[in-house]
C-alpha cells in the first residue's frame, strides 16, 4: 500500500492519502480573532485546498469531526457548513464542545474523504 503525506510539519501531515481514502488533519483558522462563522469559512477553504491537493473534493467527504469551543456556537458553524457542504452528498458528522489549543479559536474541523 502506498501512503502519500501532504504538507508535513514537525508533528503532523495536513493530509494523508492511504488505501483510496484522504484523511485531513484538524484545521483551524489563521485569522484570529474572528467569529465562529468566519473561522468555519476559512477552515473549509483550507479543507477544500487539501482535498484538491489529494485528488478529492467535498462531494467525497464521508465523515467530518467538528470541535467548537462553546456548543452555543453550533448554529453559526452550521450556517457556514451548510453553505459549503454538498447537499446531495452529506457526510456522517459529529460536533462536540472542546477546549481548543488557542483560546481565540472557536472551531476545528477534520474530515475523511474517499479519493475521487
Amino acid at each position: 500500500m502506498t501512503i502519500i503525506r501532504h504538507r508535513p510539519s514537525k508533528i503532523l501531515s495536513g493530509a494523508v492519502e492511504a488505501n483510496g481514502m484522504v484523511y485531513i488533519a484538524g484545521q483551524v483558522a489563521d485569522t484570529l480573532p474572528a467569529g465562529a462563522g468566519a473561522q468555519t469559512e476559512e477552515i473549509l477553504g483550507k479543507i477544500d485546498a487539501l482535498l484538491k491537493l489529494a485528488g478529492s473534493g467535498k462531494s467525497n467527504v464521508v465523515y467530518a469531526q467538528i470541535w467548537v469551543s462553546d456548543i452555543r456556537l453550533r448554529d453559526e458553524v452550521n450556517q457556514a457548513w451548510l453553505a459549503w457542504v454538498d447537499p446531495d452528498n452529506l457526510p456522517a458528522r459529529a460536533c462536540v464542545q472542546a477546549a481548543l489549543a488557542n483560546p481565540q479559536m472557536s472551531v476545528e474541523i477534520a474530515v475523511t474523504a474517499a479519493k475521487a
